[in-house]
This record gives C-alpha cells, sequence and structure tokens, in this order.
C-alpha cells in the first residue's frame, strides 16, 4: 500500500537529475511490486528531523515483521569495490574517463537505520502503545533490513578477494529479493517452534507506524525569494539568479552525458564563422543542446590598469539559440573551429590577389580557363593565346 509518493524538485545540475531519475526508477519498480499488497506500506522520500540533525531515506518498506530501507544510487559507469577488511570498503567510479572515490552507499543506507532505530525508539510508546512495549521491547529486537539499489546499467569489478556486497542489488533485482525475504519471515512466523521468540506487530500498528513517520516527515525547506526577487515582473528574466553558464570541457546540462567543445557554425558571406558552444552528442544525434559563444571583450583602461580590488573578471556572454544543428555542422565546425578567416586567391599566371568573386568567374568557365583562376588582365591574355594554338593546329 502506497502511502507517501516522491515529491520531484526541478533541477539543472546532471548528477542530481541523474540522482532522481534513479530514484523515480525504483520507486516505481518497487510500487509495481507491493503496493497491491495491504500489509505491506511504501513511504518514498522520506526525510525525518530528529534532534538537531535530519536523515532522509530514499525508500522504505514497513511490514509485520521488520523494515526495509532502500538507498537509491545512478551508477552508469564502471564502479570498483576494494574490500580491505570486514569493516573497511572503499568505492571508486569512473568520471569522465578518470577514476573519483565516493561515499559507501552500504554505510550511507545502515546510518539511515540506526537514525531511524534511534527515532523510532523514542517514540515506541506513542507507535505501539505500553502494552506492546513491556512484551517486545518496542524497536529494539526489530529487523532492519538494508539494501542499496543501483541503476540497471552500472557495471562492477571487484578487486581481488573482494565479494560483492550481500545487500547490493541492480534496481531490476532488489523486489524479487525484498518479496523473497518477506516471504521466508512469513514462513518463521507461522512455525509453532519461533511464535514466541520473534518480533512482529499487528497490520493495524505497521498501518499506524507509517502513518506516524508520514505525520513527521519534514521536506527540505528551500530558501524563499526576497521581496526584491519576489516584485520582479516575469518579463524581467535577465535581474534573476541563472546558473552559471557550461564551460568547454563540461558536462552538456541538457543529456549531462557528453562535453560541451567550442565549434564553429557555417560560414557566412563574409567568410566568418559563429563560434558555439556545443554537445558532442551531435556526432550521434543523441542530443541536439548547443548556444551561441562570445567571448567577452575587456575594457580599454583594462590594457594598461589593472583590475580594481573586489571586481570580477568579465564572464562569457552566452545567448540562447536554436537547439536543431546537423552531423555535417558539426563536423564542419570542429574542423574550422580554430581558424575562421576568409580564404584568399591568386591568380594562376601572374599570382597576383584576386577578389572571390573574379575566382568564381574563371570556375565557372572552367572550358575556357582550364578549371584555373586568373586576374582580368591575364584574362584579356588568355583567349588570344588559346585561339592562336588552336590555329597553330589546324594549319598544322
Amino acid at each position: 500500500m502506497l502511502l507517501k509518493s516522491r515529491q520531484p524538485v526541478e533541477t539543472s545540475d546532471p548528477r542530481l537529475k541523474a540522482g532522481q531519475d534513479a530514484e523515480k526508477q525504483m520507486a516505481f519498480l518497487l510500487d509495481r511490486r507491493f503496493a497491491d499488497q495491504d500489509d505491506v506500506f511504501l513511504l518514498h522520500d522520506l526525510r525525518i528531523q530528529h534532534g538537531a540533525h535530519a536523515f532522509q531515506i530514499d525508500h522504505l518498506l514497513i511490514t509485520r515483521y521488520g523494515l526495509a530501507l532502500v538507498e537509491s544510487k545512478s551508477m552508469h559507469s564502471k564502479v570498483l569495490i576494494t574490500r580491505h577488511d570486514e569493516n573497511r570498503e572503499h568505492w571508486t567510479r569512473e568520471f569522465r574517463g578518470r577514476q573519483e572515490g565516493m561515499p559507501s552507499p552500504v554505510l550511507q543506507v545502515q546510518e539511515q537505520a540506526r537514525l531511524l532505530q534511534d527515532f523510532l525508539s523514542t517514540h515506541r510508546e506513542k507507535i505501539l502503545g505500553k502494552a506492546l512495549f513491556v512484551l517486545q521491547k518496542g524497536f529494539r529486537y526489530c529487523p532492519f533490513d538494508v539494501y542499496v539499489g543501483v541503476s540497471t546499467s552500472a557495471v562492477f569489478e571487484l578487486s581481488p578477494g573482494t565479494p560483492l556486497p550481500k545487500n547490493v542489488y541492480k534496481a531490476d533485482e532488489l523486489p524479487p529479493k525484498i518479496a523473497s525475504q518477506l516471504a521466508e519471515r512469513h514462513k518463521q512466523h507461522t512455525s509453532l517452534l519461533n511464535l514466541d521468540t520473534l518480533w512482529s506487530m499487528s497490520r493495524d500498528e505497521a498501518q499506524q507506524l507509517a502513518r506516524f513517520l508520514v505525520e513527521h516527515h519534514r521536506p527540505l525547506q528551500r530558501p524563499e525569494a526576497t521581496p526584491q526577487a519576489a516584485a520582479l515582473p516575469p518579463s524581467a528574466p535577465a535581474a534573476q539568479a541563472q546558473a552559471p553558464a557550461p564551460q568547454p570541457g563540461s558536462l552538456c546540462p541538457q543529456c549531462g552525458k557528453h562535453e560541451v567543445r567550442i565549434a564553429a557554425g557555417p560560414a557566412q558571406a563574409d567568410g566568418s564563422r559563429a563560434k558555439y558552444l556545443a554537445c558532442l552528442g551531435h556526432q550521434d544525434k543523441s542530443c541536439r543542446w548547443k548556444i551561441l559563444y562570445t567571448s567577452p571583450t575587456p575594457a580599454p583602461e583594462k590594457l594598461i590598469h589593472s583590475p580594481a580590488p573586489g571586481v570580477a573578471e568579465p564572464a562569457p556572454v552566452y545567448r540562447a539559440v536554436a537547439p536543431a544543428v546537423t552531423v555535417a555542422e558539426l563536423a564542419e565546425s570542429t574542423e574550422h573551429a580554430e581558424d575562421s578567416r576568409p580564404k584568399s586567391y591568386y591568380c594562376y599566371s601572374c599570382k597576383a590577389d584576386i577578389p572571390a568573386e573574379v575566382a568564381r568567374f574563371c570556375w565557372d568557365r572552367r572550358e575556357r580557363f582550364g578549371g584555373k583562376a586568373y586576374c582580368r588582365r591575364c584574362q584579356h591574355d588568355f583567349p588570344y593565346k588559346r585561339a592562336a594554338r588552336a590555329r597553330a593546329g589546324m594549319e598544322g
């Protein structure tokens, strides 16, 4: 039974967006498996304030026989796990072609379970009542199962002698594992030999526990807009705070997978090319993001005087343009990104510089000029010499 759903938050950070996508996928898989069961209570994106600290649980399942906590992790690359001993386990993942350390999600969900157990023990009489507290000693012996659900595209690489942690599963493997654990617990509690030795609670008590946690959910308070910002009309987006523009080599803000690079657009009539920041996803058409890039022009006084203290350097100016671009445009822009100057042409005979239109005049008359370009003076001599050679051939 679903008692609390996820509350999506708008974000432009690729990593935060990937994390939310992983939580969304895990919530969907758990809901599909357990939402129709009236003795399993599902809570997603739960945040509890306990004393001076708060802890957040991605997914929580409450049953008669215990609680299960699930931590979702977005991992779309190679993940290396190295175990040094029973208590030390290091996680490393690849990001943009290099390895970087990451917190252990197993320790993270174990800490969440410890804080949740301490919170429930503090309020045990409000949840289970005094009589049940005398018999079962609150939540001291309540099973708290912890799981880590990672993206299905993750690739694990284990160092020699390191097994995969027993509570780490791909997202699609986790719901069947939890269902199997619940079936095993149910089988143990129906046995007469274990009737008085295992922790359990009634369905009504499990539902009361779930509702108690929902009532104590405290969402993260985001800073409210200041009166000045609230007074800005919708037509003044430039006065509002904006996220910093991406830089060459950073991840694409749209797909979050490919890097962005400086590229030049198609050649204009004057031979110039506009520069863009474009996602490398243009190469396989997986992402069409690009923005026009204009380098800042330093003020004249900056060429003579050093900047005043506390004055920031001028930032590049970005303007959004139509995102559509062809692969040919991106390939052409990559080829000419470093040199966008107009081309020069010269006469094939006297080597003098000639304008582009004079060169095109000759190229359009291939039969007359043989596919070569000549200046206007040499063009006058060229037909005479060719006619003379033609007459000489006829006379011979």
